[in-house]
C-alpha cells in the first residue's frame, strides 16, 4: 500500500512511550508507525495474529505495510508540555526521513476526550544483557509491571506525565498508587459505585485477555518487551490492548503456553482487586 504526499501526516501527540516513531494520517483513524527493516518481527507477528478472529478486541487492528513519502514535511505540537518535552525528545533522537517503511495500525486514541493513557511493561525477566540491571531494580523483578508511560488530561488539559525513566525508578507502592490515580480512585467526588464497576470492567477484560492467549497464542513462545495500553475515559469508556512486538517471538510448531505473561497479567489483576 502506497500514501500519496497530498495526504496529511503529523507526529502523534498522545504517543507517551516507545522506541518506534507514530505518525498520525489525515483525520486520525489510522496511525503509521516506524520499525527497523532489519527486525521484521513485529510486522511477523500481526500478520499472524490478524488470522485469529477476534483479535481486534486485545490488539491494534492492523492494516499491512504503507510507505511514506519521505519529503513529506511532518507537522508537530507547538504547545510546550512534559509531554511535548519527551516526544521532541524522541523524535530527536529516533525519526529518521529516510525510513519510508511504516505498519499501519488502528489509532486506539481518536476522538477521545479527557484521555488516561498507561502503558505498563510486561514480564520478570529480559534476555537482553544490558537490561537486566534495569529489570532487576525495577518493580519489574518484583510484579512483572514497570510503567512506561502515564498520561492524565482533566478538561482536555494534561495534568500528569510520567515517562519511562520514572518508571523504572518507582517502587511497588508508588507503582499502586498511580493505578489508583489512572482509576480516577482518588477523586473523592466519584461515586462508590462507578469506580467499583471501572474496576470490575479492568479485571474482568484482563481475564478474558488471559483466556484468549490461552487460547490462540501458544505460538507466541516469547513476549519480551510487550506493553499492556490501557486507555479510559472519564465516560466509563474503558479498553486494553496488547502494544509493542518487535522482540515477540512466534513459533507455528509451539503448543505450550508461555506462562510469563499470563503471571504478569495475574499480578496486575491482583493489584486491581486490592485497590
Amino acid at each position: 500500500m502506497s500514501l500519496q504526499q497530498q495526504l496529511q501526516q503529523a507526529f502523534f501527540e498522545q504517543q507517551i512511550s516507545g522506541h518506534s516513531i507514530f505518525i498520525k494520517l489525515n483525520d486520525g483513524e489510522f496511525v503509521a508507525k516506524s520499525y527497523s527493516i532489519e527486525n521484521n518481527n513485529e510486522q511477523n507477528f500481526y500478520e499472524w495474529i490478524q488470522q485469529i478472529d477476534g483479535y481486534q478486541e486485545f490488539f491494534s487492528q492492523y492494516n499491512g505495510v504503507v510507505i511514506l513519502e519521505k519529503s513529506q514535511q511532518l507537522s508537530n505540537q507547538q504547545t510546550i508540555n512534559s509531554q511535548q518535552q519527551w516526544l521532541n525528545s524522541l523524535i530527536s533522537k529516533r525519526y529518521n526521513p529516510n525510513n519510508t517503511k511504516y505498519l499501519l495500525l488502528e489509532n486506539l486514541t481518536q476522538n477521545s476526550q479527557n484521555l488516561r493513557i498507561l502503558d505498563l511493561k510486561l514480564g520478570y525477566t529480559v534476555h537482553k544483557e544490558s537490561h537486566v540491571q534495569r529489570y532487576e531494580n525495577s518493580t519489574s523483578s518484583k510484579i512483572g509491571l514497570r510503567i512506561c508511560g502515564m498520561k492524565i488530561q482533566e478538561n482536555n488539559e494534561l495534568v500528569i506525565f510520567k515517562d519511562k525513566h520514572w518508571g523504572r525508578t518507582i517502587s511497588v507502592e508508588e507503582l499502586v498508587e498511580s493505578l489508583k490515580t489512572f482509576f480516577n480512585l482518588k477523586n473523592r467526588n466519584s461515586k462508590l459505585s462507578f469506580k467499583l464497576e471501572i474496576l470490575k470492567e479492568a479485571i474482568d477484560k484482563i481475564e478474558s485477555l488471559k483466556q484468549f492467549i490461552t487460547n490462540h497464542c501458544k505460538q507466541v513462545i516469547s513476549w519480551q518487551g510487550t506493553s499492556l495500553l490501557l486507555i479510559y475515559r472519564d465516560d466509563n469508556d474503558f479498553k486494553i490492548k496488547l502494544i509493542d512486538f518487535s522482540n515477540t517471538k512466534v513459533d507455528p510448531e509451539s503448543t505450550e503456553i508461555n506462562a510469563e505473561i499470563i503471571k504478569a497479567l495475574n499480578s496486575l489483576q491482583d493489584i486491581i482487586k486490592q485497590i
